[in-house]
Parts: C-alpha cells; sequence; structure tokens
C-alpha cells in the first residue's frame, strides 16, 4: 500500500457535476403560482426524496452502534477563557444529553482537539430526522456559540472546506490537517454497502473496497 497523500487547499481538485444528473428528462415544470401568489406550484408526486430516509451518498449513514463513521459531526465552539461562555456550553452539554440521548455525544475539551480551536464538543447524527430535529433545535439554542456542522465521507478536507454550514460566526480551523481518511470505512443503506477507503493509489486516485452489509 503506498502512502497516503495530502490534499492541498485548491478548490480547483474538486469537481461538481450537474444537480439534474439522472433528472434530465423530467416532466416541464409549472409557471403557476400558489396561492401566496409567489412560490411555484411545484408537481407532487406519491414518493418522498430518498434524503428523507437516507443521506445523500457519499455521505456515510452508519447507525449509533456501527464502527463505520457517523453521517454527520457537529462541533460545538467556545472561548475556554470566557466564563460566561465556558459555564453555557457546560449547560448546553448537558441538555443535550437530556434531551437527545439517541446522538452520539463526546466529552466537553477546553484545549485544542486535532484541527479544531480550544473549547469545543463534538457530537454525531445518524439520520436525516436526527438532523432536522436537532440543527433546527441548535440554532435556536446556540446562544453565543458557534457550531460547525459537517458530513463524514472518504475526503475530510472537502466535508469541512465544502460541505459545511455554521451556525454563528466561523471558527479558524487547521486545515492543513485534513486529507482523504485512510482506511476508513462509510456506509450506503439505499444499496446496503460498506466502503473502506484504501488509499489514494496512482496519480492520487482513491482506491476504494466495497463489500455488502453482513
Amino acid at each position: 500500500m503506498g502512502s497516503i497523500s495530502p490534499y492541498n487547499l485548491d478548490p480547483a481538485q474538486y469537481t461538481f457535476p450537474s444537480p439534474l444528473k439522472g433528472w434530465e428528462n423530467h416532466v416541464p415544470l409549472s409557471t403557476s403560482k400558489t396561492q401566496d401568489g409567489k412560490s411555484f406550484d411545484s408537481p407532487e408526486t406519491s414518493v418522498l426524496s430518498d434524503a428523507y430516509e437516507h443521506f445523500v451518498a457519499p455521505v456515510s449513514n452508519a447507525g449509533r452502534h456501527d464502527a463505520q463513521l457517523p453521517g454527520f459531526d457537529v462541533h460545538v465552539y467556545f472561548n475556554p477563557h470566557d466564563e460566561i461562555q465556558v459555564r453555557y456550553a457546560q449547560d448546553l452539554w448537558t441538555r443535550i444529553r437530556l434531551e437527545f440521548p439517541e446522538l452520539r455525544i463526546y466529552p466537553l475539551h477546553t484545549t485544542p482537539q486535532g484541527p479544531h480551536a480550544p473549547g469545543m464538543f463534538e457530537l454525531a447524527l445518524f439520520t436525516p430526522a436526527q438532523f432536522g430535529a436537532f440543527v433546527s433545535w441548535l440554532v435556536v439554542h446556540r446562544g453565543p456559540l458557534s457550531a460547525l456542522v459537517h458530513p463524514n465521507t472518504d475526503d475530510e478536507l472537502r466535508d469541512h472546506l465544502h460541505m459545511t454550514m455554521w451556525l454563528g460566526p466561523e471558527v479558524p480551523l487547521d486545515m492543513g490537517r485534513f486529507r482523504l481518511r485512510p482506511e476508513c470505512e462509510t456506509v450506503d443503506r439505499r444499496a446496503g454497502t460498506v466502503t473502506r477507503i484504501v488509499d489514494t493509489g496512482d496519480k492520487g486516485r482513491t482506491v476504494k473496497e466495497v463489500r455488502m452489509i453482513e
């Protein structure tokens, strides 16, 4: 196995397929408006988007008790030298453990943890329902703190650079520490597969091993 090559910070290294891929032959959209007279009257179907049940690939769909990466991580930041923020972070962490015990919740840290600045705690989200419920809850309850919401795929840099959502002001991250995740696994519940990221391979091409979920 070759060595894992770190990614650089050039956004041009990523490509973005059209969001309409697979939907090119869609039915013509109506130009009529709904009762509010402003929004468009989109065609309704009896089938909801699969995104209500599963995170979109390549985001992982592992469960709380699985060994693979969770779908989304949430990092809540606070200033460890600000007594008000420390107390608020402690109370928020406690409230989350009481109200959302089904999430994976990690300890509070007052020293740097990997790429994250001092003053942080982390939790993991495993389903779209958890994402919708918790992130909307955190919008209201984050108080003076900032929070980073990011997915887990095979590429840490992309997760933290392009696929991020910030609640409150951004907190500087040590981007140089991010790279393709060596020997990690993501889950695709819809396809029934587990993908193991093995190596970047020749010329930076990612080498993956796919197996069916046991």
